[in-house]
């Protein structure tokens, strides 16, 4: 299974409403960068079942900003305010202002 660093950005976001289990193994696989075979051995689970779960989880999240949007608008939010403050003109501040009102 390959490793999406968005996944980490996702927990951050909606972490919460995940299952203490299935946060916790994301948390274990993304965050401290354990294997699969880790964390079995530390959950006491097969290397299947924590892959298994991890998927549901990514699902999950993904899921969320799929419905909810909150990363992209955080980014998009992000990406404006760079812009602004690389270029300071009145037009990229009222796209800033856009993109707040609309969150």
């Amino acid at each position: 299974m390959a490793k999406d660093l968005n996944v980490v950005l996702l927990l951050d976001y909606y972490g919460e409403l995940l299952p203490e289990k299935q946060r916790r193994l994301v948390e274990y696989y993304y965050c401290d960068d354990l294997s699969l075979a880790e964390i079995s051995f530390d959950e006491d689970i097969t290397r299947q079942g924590v892959r298994d779960a991890i998927k549901r989880a990514v699902d999950k999240l993904q899921g969320f900003e799929n419905a909810l949007g909150f990363v992209k608008k955080a980014t998009d939010i992000k990406d404006a305010l760079t812009h602004f403050e690389e270029s300071g003109s009145n037009d990229d501040l009222e796209k800033l202002k856009n993109e707040i009102n609309n969150m």
